[in-house]
């Protein structure tokens, strides 16, 4: 079997030793998100759906938020109870374009699914949060992509998250799609390597 790229105490995604007890195996929300993109698109390229028009959008749309820095996860969780309200104050329209969305799923149209749109920022005070079908959603996402300069930071980065995505085999453990079931037990061997001063 051959052994995947993985030093304990350091973070999976890029060997920063700037991992936490707290989160040994990640040294950012950023580095988490890359290597849960780069497992999105193995798997997606072993069930042959990668180059499907909506699974590449949603490529192209995980991949600028890592590039941007990472998605605000927990800043932008809206509880069910505000996102009824949401809905309710829109009368299960979107917002932006008017169309019903589809709250039960029945249609088989993804693209009108209900989201909460933030108007800006991560805030969730309903003056910030509006009604959007998923389309509109995403739509106004791409809307926000930045272009990457050729020889910043932000390219190496998606050259490197494209190069694992295409090898034969994962390149570092965290792109292996056994990830889910090794990483708790890995977390307690990176949270030794941490408390070690020889690591």
């Amino acid at each position: 079997m051959i052994s995947l790229h993985y030093i304990p105490g350091r973070c999976a995604n890029c060997d920063s030793a700037d991992v936490t007890i707290k989160s040994p195996l990640y040294c950012s929300s950023q580095c988490r998100q890359a290597a849960e993109l780069v497992r999105y698109v193995r798997a997606r390229r072993r069930e042959g759906r990668d180059t499907h028009p909506d699974i590449v959008e949603v490529i192209e749309i995980k991949l600028a938020m890592v590039l941007g820095g990472g998605y605000p996860e927990r800043e932008r969780k809206v509880s069910e109870e505000i996102r009824e309200v949401v809905f309710r104050r829109s009368g299960g329209v979107c917002e932006q374009c008017g169309c019903v969305m589809d709250f039960e799923r029945k249609t088989g149209n993804f693209d009108t699914i209900p989201t909460v749109q933030h108007v800006t920022g991560n805030s969730n005070d309903l003056s910030n949060l509006k009604a959007f079908c998923n389309r509109c959603n995403v739509t106004d996402a791409k809307s926000r992509f930045v272009l990457v300069e050729n020889g910043s930071p932000e390219a190496a980065m998606a050259e490197e998250i494209s190069a694992r995505c295409s090898a034969p085999r994962p390149l570092r453990l965290c792109d292996d799609e056994n990830w889910k079931h090794i990483w708790q037990g890995l977390s307690s061997t990176a949270r030794c390597a941490i408390r070690s001063p020889d690591k």
